[in-house]
This record gives C-alpha cells, sequence and structure tokens, in this order.
C-alpha cells in the first residue's frame, strides 16, 4: 500500500514545519522544487499493493536514494546526516 505524507501545513507548537526554518535558497531545497514528484509516484504505485501495512511515501524513498548517490552515503549514514541535517 503507498504511504502517504503528511499533511504539511498543520501547525504544531512542539513541532514546527521543516519549510519554516530551512534556507529556501540551499541547493538541496532548490532541487527539490525542480524535480516532477508526481512522476515518480505515477510510474512506481504500480509495484505497491492495495492491502497490507502503508509503506513510506514515495518521494521520501526517491529522495533518500538520491541523497545517498549525491553525498555517496550508506543507509546508516544516511539516516545519521539526515538527523545532523534538515536539508
Amino acid at each position: 500500500m503507498i504511504g502517504k505524507s503528511s499533511n504539511q501545513n498543520q501547525q504544531n507548537l512542539f513541532k514546527p514545519l521543516l519549510k519554516e526554518f530551512i534556507n529556501l535558497s540551499h541547493e538541496l531545497v532548490l532541487l527539490s522544487n525542480k524535480i516532477d514528484w508526481n512522476y515518480f509516484e505515477t510510474e512506481f504505485s504500480s509495484l505497491y499493493s492495495n492491502t497490507g501495512k502503508p509503506a513510506m511515501p514515495i518521494r521520501l524513498m526517491v529522495g533518500s536514494l538520491m541523497l545517498k548517490r549525491i553525498y555517496n552515503l550508506g543507509d546508516e549514514t544516511l539516516a545519521e546526516a539526515w538527523k545532523m541535517n534538515p536539508f
């Protein structure tokens, strides 16, 4: 089952939205705005089942793979880098 991204417009005092405190001119933010995420959703959605536990969102999966390739990271180092740098 395809995972859905959570609503990114909900305000929460203890969990500010990422877009509220990141540098919108950072190279990765600019790159993410140029990527056609709907293309990946369309291409990969047929590979998901309609039953079972929802998977991680396709955008997260594709974005993670891109970061691994751009920065030559492994699975564990990507997770650590993600915690250290919100971009």
